[in-house]
C-alpha cells in the first residue's frame, strides 16, 4: 500500500483521489474550498482544507511521508507553481499537471520529477483513435518504446502467430491477447494460437515499427 497526497480536488484531482483510495491506497486530499473537502470526507483517507501557499501549513501536514504528491490546483498557476516548490524543498516526489506548455516549463525548471498534460494527452489519444480505428490503447514506456492494444487485423483471422511471423515481419512483439468478449487476459501466448475476430493483441514495440503496424487490415 502506497501513500499519496492530491492537492487539488477539481474534477481530476478527486477523481484521481477516489481511484487510488478506492484501490487500497492511503490518500491525502487537500484543497482551499471546503465544500470540496467535504465532498472528499467518504473517499479518502483524510481529506482537509489548506491553502497551498501557506508554506507553514503544507509542512505541517506531514507530507514528507508520502510517496507521490499530485499536484492538481488547475487554473490557479501561483499556487500550482508554490505548492510543488514546497513540496520538492520538503523533499517529496511530485506529479504535476500543468494548463499550458509555459506552466510545464516552470514546474520542470523547479525540479517536478513529471509533468503531466491530461487534457492535451486525451486530445492526441483520441486523434490516434479517430484516425486508425484498430487503434485501442497505448502506453508510452519511455526510449522510443511503447505498448499497444491493437483490434486483430482482419487479415489475421484464422491464423495462428507463428503463420503471421508479427515478430520478423513487423518487429514487435505480442506479449498479450485479450478477449473482448470475455475480458480474459492470455499473457505470453502460445504461437500455436488462432487469432479470433474478438482478440485484442497487447503489443510491444519501438514506436515507429508499432506505427507501421497498426497500419496492417
Amino acid at each position: 500500500m502506497s501513500r499519496f497526497a492530491v492537492i487539488g480536488l477539481g474534477r481530476f484531482g478527486s477523481t484521481l483521489a477516489r481511484h487510488l483510495y478506492q484501490a487500497g491506497h492511503e490518500v491525502l486530499a487537500i484543497d482551499i474550498d471546503p465544500e470540496r473537502v467535504q465532498a472528499m470526507r467518504e473517499d479518502a483517507t483524510q481529506a482537509v482544507v489548506v491553502d497551498v501557499r501557506d508554506k507553514l501549513r503544507l509542512r505541517a501536514l506531514g507530507l514528507k511521508d508520502v510517496d507521490v504528491a499530485i499536484v492538481s490546483v488547475g487554473e490557479q498557476l501561483e499556487s500550482s507553481t508554490l505548492a510543488a516548490f514546497y513540496l520538492k524543498e520538503i523533499g517529496v516526489k511530485v506529479v504535476a499537471r500543468a494548463i499550458s506548455v509555459d506552466h510545464g516549463r516552470i514546474l520542470e525548471a523547479i525540479g517536478t520529477d513529471e509533468v503531466i498534460y491530461p487534457e492535451r494527452d486525451m486530445a492526441v489519444r483520441l486523434a490516434d483513435r479517430l484516425v486508425h480505428p484498430n487503434l485501442l490503447d497505448y502506453v508510452a514506456l519511455g526510449q522510443g518504446y511503447s505498448v499497444m492494444e491493437v483490434a486483430v487485423p482482419a487479415s489475421f483471422i484464422g491464423k495462428t502467430l507463428m503463420d503471421l511471423r508479427v515478430r520478423n515481419r513487423y518487429q514487435v512483439q505480442v506479449v498479450a491477447i485479450r478477449d473482448a468478449l470475455t475480458d480474459t487476459l492470455n499473457l505470453l501466448p502460445d504461437a500455436q494460437q488462432v487469432l479470433k475476430d474478438s482478440d485484442v493483441l497487447v503489443v510491444l514495440g519501438a514506436r515507429e515499427d508499432l506505427e507501421k503496424f497498426r497500419q496492417v487490415r
